[in-house]
C-alpha cells in the first residue's frame, strides 16, 4: 500500500477501530456493487482484515445487465482476484425488459437485488445473530435523502399525496443515517463511509487504482439522488456527517436508532426502496 493510501487508511481506521476489533468471529458479508462506494469500502475492509484478523466474503448482484458486461465484470474480477478476494457474482433471473416496462426501474432494480440478498442468506442458513452486512453508503447520500424529504415530503403542497409516501420512504432511507447498529435479535448493518464525501471517495480510488464499473446507468434519472449529486459536484459542496444528521434529527424528525431496532430481521433484507 503506497504511503499517501496508508494515510488514508489510517484516518479511517482510527475512526473505526472499535467496528473493526468487534468484527473477529463474525460472519461478513461484504454487499458489492462495483461502484465507487461499495469499492472503497471493499477496500478498507481488506486492510482491516489483515491487521484485525476477521474474515469476509463479498457477493454482488450483476444487475441491470446493460452496466455488468462480461468485459467489465472480468476486469473487476480478476483485478480484485489478484488482491486476494474472491466476489461471488449473483444472478438475477431478469432481462432489462422489465426496467423498460417500469414506472420507477430503481425501485424494480432495488427489489431484485434485495431479493437476491435475502436468498442468499437464506441458501446459506447464515447465522442472522452473527452476521455483519456491509454497505457502501457515503455521505452525499444521506444529504440527498434529506433533500429529497425536504422538497417533495415538507415543501410540497399539503393536498398532494406526495407527502404521506416521501414521508414512508425517509422513514425507510433514515435507518441509513446510523453507521452501525445490531438488530434486536438479529444482523448487524456496518456502513464505513458515512463521513466521506463524494470527492474524497473518488480521490482514493483513482490513487489506489481500484477498478470501478465504467458504464453509467441509463435509469440513473430516476434517482433524486444522482440528480443532486451533480449540483454537489459543480458547487464543490463538501458535507459534514454531524451537521447532517443533527438538521435530519431536529429538523425533519429522522428516527433514533430504537425505532429501527424494533422492526423485523427481515424488514431490511426484503424491503424494495
Amino acid at each position: 500500500m503506497p504511503l499517501d493510501i496508508k494515510r488514508d487508511y489510517s484516518a479511517w481506521k482510527k475512526e473505526q477501530e472499535a467496528v473493526l476489533t468487534g468484527l473477529r468471529g463474525k460472519e461478513v458479508w461484504v454487499l458489492f456493487s462495483g461502484g465507487k462506494d461499495s469499492s472503497l469500502s471493499l477496500y478498507f475492509l481488506l486492510a482491516a482484515s489483515e491487521e484485525f484478523g476477521f474474515g469476509f466474503e463479498v457477493y454482488a448482484g450483476a444487475f441491470p445487465k446493460h452496466r455488468y458486461t462480461p468485459s467489465d465484470v472480468g476486469r473487476i474480477d480478476s483485478s480484485w482476484k489478484e488482491r486476494g478476494v474472491e466476489i461471488q457474482w449473483q444472478d438475477v433471473a431478469k432481462s432489462d425488459d422489465c426496467l423498460e416496462a417500469a414506472d420507477n426501474p430503481c425501485i424494480v432494480c432495488q427489489q431484485a437485488r434485495k431479493r437476491l440478498l435475502y436468498e442468499a442468506i437464506s441458501k446459506k442458513s447464515a447465522d442472522l445473530n452473527n452476521l455483519v452486512l456491509v454497505t457502501g453508503y457515503s455521505l452525499w447520500d444521506l444529504v440527498s435523502y434529506s433533500l429529497e424529504y425536504l422538497m417533495g415530503g415538507i415543501y410540497t403542497h399539503p393536498d398532494r399525496e406526495e407527502i404521506q409516501r416521501n414521508r414512508k420512504r425517509f422513514m425507510e432511507t433514515g435507518e441509513r443515517f446510523y453507521p452501525i447498529f445490531k438488530m434486536d435479535g438479529g444482523y448487524t448493518i456496518y456502513r464505513p463511509l458515512l463521513r466521506y464525501n463524494n470527492q474524497d471517495v473518488i480521490h482514493i480510488i483513482e490513487r489506489a487504482s481500484i477498478p470501478t464499473i465504467s458504464i453509467p446507468c441509463r435509469y440513473a434519472r430516476f434517482r433524486p439522488k444522482r440528480i443532486l449529486e451533480s449540483y454537489y459536484k459543480s458547487m464543490r459542496l463538501r458535507f459534514d456527517y454531524d451537521r447532517v444528521v443533527d438538521f435530519a434529527s431536529e429538523c425533519l424528525g429522522l428516527p433514533s436508532m430504537s425505532e429501527y431496532l424494533s422492526r423485523s430481521k427481515k424488514y431490511f433484507l426484503k424491503r424494495g426502496k
